[in-house]
């Protein structure tokens, strides 16, 4: 019988620096009799050398060399192609729902007779994700759309392409000591929706650890649902940030139309950053931005000028904290999926979700064989 492999891929995406699986998670699988084989990299947050200490397999080949039995395991989406893709591979595809661009990859994945397992998507019996970055995405995000603020309260005239690249920060704290040195004594007033969520909280955990002077608007869905739409109240602040998960059609909350009645909002921190969805409730841009381009303007903004962040891969910038978490509440699915003889509950889920986005596009996939490693 072939021992189970699992293969992480070096990511494909400019400034992604986290790991789906850290070196401490990677010893625990190979002490459970999992092979595991890292492809090297300069761009993790982990050194190649961890990994190897942990008693994983370096190698220099790209995952497309990989046996077929592998597993690949990453986050970002794989670069751009048309070959088939004939692995089962684990990792935020951004192709279930609806995401421009998501019939052509699901389409590679057919044809070459492997699947997607979709992070986004793992989810326990009562629906919930049993990994997420959302915390960290809206902490970070609150942190962007801040660093925005400052800039562009100071020349508010500036084209957005002269904000600076971003960087990842070292630490929490590094992040946090660089905007309380940044803030001073400035005032500011933000409004964060969907407050409660897990991607709210860190938003909120960041504003409130900097105590500094900043007066918080804390939205989630009762005052959203009793809101007239688009939402009024949000040309009030300074910095708007958007932490609402889009599962459905919602109500717009910001549109052309209200920027043009705006005289305060200068930044709108898009975490959720749907743009491609045809229910996207920010409809005042169609593209997400950068690391090496975080804002652009937004529609309908000409006479206060109104600038838009929406990476979509924020928790990048605090990647260690950020890996360490989702890494630790992935780590026991990721062992009970290798080492179980049938594919676990959590993970048939999330195959079915991958067969009915292909559905959606009527793309035919057979089911996909769960090998049990050479059986």
């Amino acid at each position: 019988m072939t021992k189970s492999l699992l293969w992480l891929r070096k990511e494909d995406k400019a400034g992604e620096h986290r790991v789906p699986m850290t070196p401490a998670g990677a010893r625990a699988l190979v002490d459970a009799g999992v092979h595991v084989v890292v492809e090297n990299s300069d761009n993790r947050i982990f050194a190649d050398a961890q990994y190897v200490e942990a008693g994983a397999e370096l190698t220099a080949l790209h995952w497309t060399q990989a046996p077929a039995h592998a597993v690949i395991i990453g986050l970002k989406e794989l670069e751009d192609g048309t070959t088939p893709i004939a692995h089962r591979h684990i990792y935020f595809s951004h192709t279930f729902k609806g995401q421009s661009g998501a019939a052509d990859v699901l389409a590679r994945f057919a044809a070459g007779g492997g699947s997607i397992l979709d992070l986004e998507f793992l989810a326990d019996e009562q629906g919930r994700r049993i990994a997420a970055f959302g915390y960290w995405a809206g902490y970070a995000g609150a942190a962007v759309g801040l660093l925005g603020l400052l800039h562009y309260r100071s020349s508010p005239l500036q084209n957005p392409g002269d904000f600076p690249a971003l960087r990842a920060f070292g630490s929490r704290k590094a992040l946090l000591d660089a905007l309380r040195n940044s803030i001073g004594k400035q005032a500011f007033k933000v409004m964060v929706m969907g407050a409660l969520g897990r991607c709210g909280r860190g938003a909120m955990d960041l504003l409130t650890e900097l105590d500094v002077g900043i007066e918080i608007t804390a939205w989630d869905k009762p005052e959203f649902d009793a809101a007239s739409k688009p939402i009024a109240d949000i040309i009030a602040h300074d910095l708007f940030v958007n932490c609402v998960y889009l599962r459905e059609k919602i109500a717009p909350m910001i549109t052309p139309e209200l920027l043009r009645a705006n005289t305060r909002l200068s930044i709108i921190s898009d975490v959720s950053c749907d743009p491609n969805n045809s229910n996207n409730p920010i409809a005042v841009y169609d593209a997400i931005t950068s690391l090496q381009s975080p804002f652009r303007s937004a529609w309908g903004s000409e006479v206060h000028p109104v600038y838009l962040q929406a990476i979509d891969h924020l928790p990048t910038l605090i990647p260690q904290e950020a890996s360490e978490e989702f890494a630790a509440a992935l780590l026991p699915h990721l062992r009970e999926y290798l080492l179980a003889g049938a594919l676990p509950p959590v993970w048939q889920r999330a195959e079915e979700h991958y067969h009915n986005a292909c559905s959606s596009y009527d793309i035919t996939t057979g089911l996909h064989a769960r090998d049990t490693y050479g059986a």
